[in-house]
């Protein structure tokens, strides 16, 4: 039987593995020069929202169905602040 970490940890992988390859579709298709850049902006905004929505679900902070990144930035700098300040450095956005 699986214990609950193992089982949080499993839908944390879960969250990373989808992240992951929405980035690996954003590289292909600017590597491919295909200047579709609409697609990549959109790949590159859903990896940065499962990435966060991984950290949520390891610290298990309950989120909405949401694509709103600033949404979901807030939930993560009400968890911890040192957190917000690293995404909006990667990020570059601020917290509304």
């Amino acid at each position: 039987m699986r214990t609950p970490e193992q089982v949080k940890w499993d839908f944390v992988q879960q969250w990373l593995d989808k992240a992951r390859k929405d980035l690996a579709a954003a590289e292909v298709l600017l590597k491919e020069g295909f200047g579709d850049y609409e697609n990549v902006g959109f790949h590159t905004q859903q990896a940065a929202e499962k990435f966060i929505k991984a950290f949520l679900v390891h610290y298990q902070v309950e989120f909405p169905k949401s694509h709103n990144v600033a949404l979901l930035r807030q939930l993560v700098a009400r968890r911890e602040s040192r957190k917000s300040g690293l995404l909006n450095l990667i990020f570059g956005l601020r917290l509304m």
